[in-house]
């Protein structure tokens, strides 16, 4: 779904930080901001009490609710405030993509570069790797350059170590990033192909901006796929893929990027936030529900001892435009009533996921019911459109979602010093 309309500030990030939010957050987050199946988490919450000793995956998964960047970055910020943090996870250039992304960094090139996502028809490749877009260059010399926003105190852009995934051509192609230890490697993910790359970069002292260039010899055409940056140390890596207009069908029908995603980032917790746009489709319930199947199914196949919790959409609205003639002066003018109204199908796909989930033995965060809930919290949070939230809105939802998983994980440890005392 198109987010164009979205005029969320940038700069309303930091409303996120005021004891108002958390005040209202809190007390609804007692009440009904809970995750379903939750004892389905504890594998993750296992790791989770040990991440000061190792690097706790997280991959956030989903369409344009995801792909801004605001919601899985709240959400990522509060369990790194708790756990530690490894690092920035996943990135990509989206802004040589021309659409949307996280503000707290941007790519730099001076070349030009065509864009194909995992929601196109006509793809130029069938290979989309773990970002689901992936930027096309013929340049014999492409170049890029990372830019991390140094004064961005709420994300730790501090790079010690990073993946970057690319396809060069019929002939590898040096790789030179200054200052840092470049590795390459061949097929890093299953259905690679035997062209893909990725170079392993190492650099001796944290950073926040880098440039690599790739000197061919060929103009066949040089992909990049984006980049998985660490820090260097224990805590979360929280990664998010979200492409505006996702729906389950894409990831099922682009599987590779799903098979990418489970060998590259290797996530103990699978966060999948999908749904919206199947709402405003022709759903079919039972079609929905073989999507889910089969979407869930890959990851276990991939990624076996990952834990997975679905979230059910935002309630957006449907809207109704009528248009009328008001007489001014001596003419005739043409205005329009506009009115929004639930979107029925919403309360569909909610109740195919809970159940799906139930039915599963997946975990299942029902944002829906706890949006409902908090329907005056929410009412300065939507956009324009009524189907995406503002800057705040979003924020407010990552924080709801960081606070279930947190309540879980506190059971979670009062489970488990209960056993250990009974074994005792």
């Amino acid at each position: 779904m198109n987010i164009s309309s979205w005029n969320a500030s940038k700069k309303g990030i930091i409303s996120l930080f005021t004891g108002v939010l958390t005040t209202i957050s809190s007390v609804v987050a007692g009440q009904s901001n809970t995750i379903a199946q939750d004892t389905a988490l504890y594998r993750f919450f296992k790791a989770l009490h040990h991440a000061d000793s190792n690097v706790v995956s997280v991959l956030h998964l989903g369409d344009s609710h995801i792909q801004a960047g605001f919601f899985p970055f709240t959400t990522a910020f509060f369990l790194q405030q708790d756990f530690g943090s490894a690092g920035r996870g996943w990135v990509f250039p989206y802004n040589l993509a021309n659409t949307n992304g996280p503000s707290d960094y941007r790519w730099n090139s001076t070349g030009r570069w065509d864009v194909d996502k995992i929601i196109d028809r006509n793809k130029s490749t069938d290979i989309l790797g773990p970002g689901a877009i992936v930027l096309t260059s013929r340049n014999e010399a492409p170049a890029l350059a990372y830019n991390g926003r140094e004064d961005d105190e709420k994300m730790d852009n501090n790079i010690r170590q990073a993946e970057l995934f690319y396809d060069a051509g019929p002939n590898d192609a040096p790789v030179t990033i200054p200052g840092a230890g470049v590795d390459i490697s061949a097929t890093p993910f299953e259905g690679a192909g035997t062209t893909l790359r990725k170079a392993s970069v190492t650099f001796p002292e944290p950073v926040q901006s880098f440039q690599v260039r790739w000197d061919r010899q060929n103009t066949a055409p040089f992909r990049f796929y984006g980049a998985l940056l660490q820090n260097g140390h224990n805590g979360v890596l929280y990664s998010a893929v979200g492409i505006n207009g996702a729906m389950f069908q894409h990831y099922n029908d682009n599987n590779n990027t799903l098979i990418s995603e489970m060998e590259v980032m290797q996530p103990q917790l699978v966060v999948i936030s999908l749904g919206t746009n199947e709402a405003y489709g022709a759903l079919n319930s039972q079609v929905f529900r073989t999507q889910m199947d089969d979407a869930v199914n890959m990851i276990r196949k991939h990624q076996p001892n990952a834990c997975i919790v679905m979230t059910t959409p935002p309630e957006c609205k449907r809207v109704s435009k009528k248009a009328f003639r008001k007489k001014v002066g001596k003419k005739y003018k043409t205005y329009y009533r506009i009115a929004y109204y639930p979107n029925p199908y919403i309360a569909v796909v909610t109740q195919q996921m809970m159940s799906y989930c139930r039915e599963n033995g997946l975990a299942c965060w029902n944002f829906n019911a706890v949006n409902k809930t908090m329907a005056k919290a929410f009412a300065g949070g939507w956009s324009g459109d009524h189907i995406h939230f503002n800057a705040r809105g979003y924020q407010l939802q990552g924080k709801l979602l960081y606070e279930a998983l947190r309540n879980s994980y506190d059971k979670y440890l009062k489970v488990e010093k209960t056993h250990k005392n009974i074994a005792e």
